[in-house]
């Protein structure tokens, strides 16, 4: 495990991190004060429930993986504003269903970038990148020169990373210029807090990330749904995480109380 006193300076340890309040809501190691008194904070305006969300989260996109590397024969796997690695890695869910899959994690924060470089030092099938998702033409360019060329199918996984991205930087603009870069056949994984059921609490939460790194902002089903746009639907579609393709061995998931939709997309 890498030490984080020692990545490198230059960053604001006093100022909330959302990846890093997400490797604490995950019971990680990789956190500092001032992400625990933050993530604290949205714990307890959640009533303790966004842990809850966060687990679903995590299964959601384990299961995604495991669909397209199992049944979409998908090789090539990018995951967007991936944060820190911590358990359930994408690149441990493909890896362990096709060794000969390739995964390339990018984040735009430099310490995040640093410390995920250290932790997956030494497989030459795994890259973390740094960059910012907002800029596809650029990401592409990276990924082809750093990680694996974009001549097959890709599974493009930006889970629980738009609603950190605000309306006038156009999200679902972002999403569908990585659809008209991408190989016809990639697949788009997309997960999203909703603010439908509990706006209230959306926005308490919200709050809280307003003084993290990143703001913070829930989405209504219809505004989610335009992720997806001109992409051909994977069953069960735009859905709640417990709902989408669960397993049927697992304990079944009862539905977080802070929602959170997901689906994948096909390019065409």
């Amino acid at each position: 495990m890498a030490d984080l006193d020692q990545l490198p300076g230059g960053s604001d340890f006093n100022r909330p991190n959302v990846a890093r309040m997400y490797d604490y809501y995950l019971g990680g190691k990789n956190h500092f004060p001032a992400d625990r008194a933050a993530a604290d904070k949205v714990i307890e305006l959640s009533k303790g429930h966004v842990r809850e969300a966060v687990l679903e989260n995590r299964a959601f996109l384990a299961r995604a993986v495991r669909h397209l590397a199992r049944e979409r024969g998908i090789r090539r796997f990018l995951d967007l504003g991936a944060g820190l690695p911590t358990q359930g890695n994408v690149h441990e869910i493909a890896l362990e269903t096709a060794p000969d899959a390739l995964v390339a994690y990018v984040d735009n924060d430099r310490v995040v970038a640093s410390h995920g470089r250290a932790l997956l030092a030494g497989d030459p099938r795994v890259r973390f990148l740094e960059a910012d998702l907002r800029r596809p033409a650029d990401i592409v360019a990276l990924v082809e020169r750093e990680a694996f060329p974009l001549d097959r199918p890709v599974g493009v996984l930006m889970v629980a990373c738009l609603h950190f991205v605000p309306d006038e930087e156009d999200p679902a603009g972002i999403v569908a210029r990585y659809r008209d870069l991408l190989p016809p056949g990639s697949h788009i994984v997309i997960s999203h807090v909703s603010s439908d059921p509990v706006p209230g609490a959306m926005a308490a939460a919200g709050g809280v990330y307003n003084h993290a790194n990143a703001p913070f902002e829930a989405r209504r089903r219809e505004e989610i749904a335009r992720f997806f746009e001109g992409l051909d639907m994977v069953e069960p579609g735009l859905v709640p995480l417990n709902e989408w393709r669960p397993d049927p061995d697992a304990p079944p998931l009862r539905g977080a109380f802070l929602p959170v939709l997901g689906g994948v997309g096909v390019c065409s």
